[in-house]
């Protein structure tokens, strides 16, 4: 069984998000801590600066869904006792479950393909999610956390998210998280033409916010980074200039916007930074936090004749980015079109095991009469006996094949359980899926067909 435990900008408040993001260097271990965890066969962690979601396969869902709940619940009072300081004691009686959601089978699929669509993601039909869902089954592959569920689910998902791309108008609309923060900046500070922008960051988003920019005819756009190579050929690209993290208080007082999409697991841009860059300034700064976890300090805010706006405030506007109804119903029909061929595919998968237990059966009693015909044949050259054992199995073989048709059927008729009882039925006593090996100790065992 497949399940998904998450929370989102729909339920958590960015403040909640940032404490169990796992980007960068944090991706890693925690999905080592939760492979060695028994209640999971398999595990993929996608997490982005809107949400982060825990998909697993498990034997157990009820037990799964809690382990994977105290998991979050233990990293996040942790990041709060690290943000509060390495000494404090971790937080108690922490719940987030008010901010939780929580999915199985079809509807955990469907939430994923839903996600991979971008039907839910803050800014609608935006295409960064997309390449998340792939990257996040990469790093799960890599690590091996996943053997057959999961690929298959999140395959499954690319394909629909490509579908409503190709077939929807859903991205005829720059529905990216860079476009609605610079459809915001120009909201706010009108034509960007003579404005100055300084972007913190070279990842994807802030090299989509640098080339909007760019379009926008933004006057001077500075460019700050970590690793000066990547910032140096992003400014070669849209025609910026660098500045080194440890010089942002030279620039400070000469931009109007500064917008801070980052990877750090740290603030980026303190209260203090912003405050020695903007003494003896009148005209307004407009701040921009595109980073989850935030890159900005809260105080910021208070500072005068300074505008911090974060990811939750930028969702406020990011729905005024319409899709006309016709792209959404199209999109939807796609996703329970995938939601209908993963239910398939998983209903055939649940009686395999029991096909693969009948076939060693048939197989056994195949060989056991040939076994006792071939001794009252003794007289039969070899060649001959050859003969009986090849028409044995060809006619077992035959007749296999087509059961193994019929059975296959009436499971993606979503009839499982009359597949395996009329399964059971082959058997002196009945088979239950109970006592099938786990599925990931299968290596691709389907039925021996050798027509």
């Amino acid at each position: 069984m497949i399940g998904v435990v998450g929370l989102d900008h729909h339920l958590a408040p960015a403040a909640i998000r940032e404490r169990v993001s796992f980007v960068g260097e944090r991706l890693g271990p925690a999905l080592e801590q939760l492979r060695s965890d028994p209640a999971f066969n398999e595990v993929v962690i996608l997490s982005t600066c809107n949400r982060t979601e825990i998909y697993v396969s498990s034997a157990d869902w009820p037990q799964a869904c809690e382990r994977i709940i105290h998991f979050l619940e233990v990293c996040y009072a942790q990041e709060c006792a690290a943000a509060r300081g390495n000494n404090a004691p971790p937080q108690s009686n922490v719940s987030l479950r008010p901010y939780l959601y929580r999915k199985q089978g079809p509807e955990a699929a469907r939430h994923l393909f839903e996600v991979a669509a971008g039907l839910r993601s803050m800014v609608l039909g935006e295409p960064q999610v997309l390449g998340q869902v792939k990257e996040a089954l990469q790093r799960a592959t890599e690590l091996q956390c996943v053997s057959e569920e999961l690929p298959h689910l999140f395959n499954a998902a690319i394909k629909v998210g490509k579908r409503v791309r190709a077939e929807t108008g859903i991205t005829r609309v720059d529905s990216s998280v860079a476009a609605a923060a610079i459809a915001r900046a120009r909201a706010i500070l009108g034509s960007l033409a003579e404005r100055s922008a300084l972007i913190l960051g070279a990842g994807r988003t802030s090299q989509l916010c640098a080339r909007l920019l760019r379009v926008a005819g933004i006057a001077r756009l500075i460019l700050a980074n970590r690793t000066d190579t990547a910032a140096t050929e992003l400014a070669a690209e849209v025609g910026g200039e660098t500045v080194p993290l440890d010089q942002l208080a030279s620039v400070i007082p000469d931009v109007d916007l500064i917008i801070s999409a980052t990877a750090a697991p740290y603030i980026v841009l303190p209260a203090a930074l912003v405050a020695q860059g903007i003494q003896d300034r009148q005209r307004p700064l407009l701040v921009l936090d595109l980073a989850l976890p935030r890159d900005v300090d809260e105080s910021v805010a208070h500072l005068p004749n300074v505008q911090l706006l974060d990811m939750d405030a930028l969702g406020s506007d990011s729905t005024v980015l319409a899709v006309r109804e016709t792209d959404l119903r199209a999109a939807s029909r796609i996703v329970e079109q995938g939601v209908a061929e993963y239910v398939r595919w998983f209903q055939v998968r649940q009686v395999v095991p029991t096909i693969a237990t009948l076939r060693r059966h048939v197989d056994q009693s195949e060989q056991a009469e040939l076994a006792r015909t071939l001794a009252r044949l003794a007289h039969l050259s070899e060649e001959d006996q050859e003969k009986v054992r090849e028409f044995g199995q060809r006619l077992v073989d035959k007749m296999f094949h087509q059961l193994v048709i019929r059975i296959k059927r009436i499971a993606q008729n979503d009839q499982t359980g009359m597949a395996l009882e009329l399964l059971s039925q082959l058997f002196e006593e009945p088979i239950t899926q109970h006592e099938h090996r786990p599925a990931r100790e299968m290596p691709q065992e389907a039925v021996r067909e050798r027509t």
